[in-house]
């Protein structure tokens, strides 16, 4: 079985950071902030093995660039799959309720 090289780009990276700072900052809640960092950081790393097993966006345009999703509790990951280099490029982390169609 082929392990997947995980690259995450630097919109995703930056929104990684701004969740973390808005659950610790905003809602005063530092612990839970890690929490959800952890639980980001472990989604990634699932994505070594098998990323396809992931759906699709339900968005025609996004689906036919290649654009998958995977939930972690109140966000999704979207990302991409090179099969060719074995790479899976993490476009952007996004909370659920956002209208992410205009970030993507």
């Amino acid at each position: 079985m082929a392990h997947y090289r995980i690259d995450v780009s630097e919109p995703a990276e930056n929104d990684l950071r701004n969740i973390v700072r808005y659950i610790s900052a905003r809602l005063f809640a530092p612990l839970s902030a890690a929490n959800m960092m952890d639980a980001i950081k472990e989604t990634l790393k699932s994505l070594i093995l098998m990323p396809q097993r992931n759906p699709n966006v339900n968005d025609k345009r996004l689906s036919m660039m290649g654009y998958h999703k995977l939930s972690v509790k109140s966000h999704i990951v979207f990302f991409t799959i090179d099969e060719k280099s074995k790479v899976v490029n993490v476009e952007r982390i996004l909370y659920t309720k956002r209208n992410w169609h205009r970030f993507l």
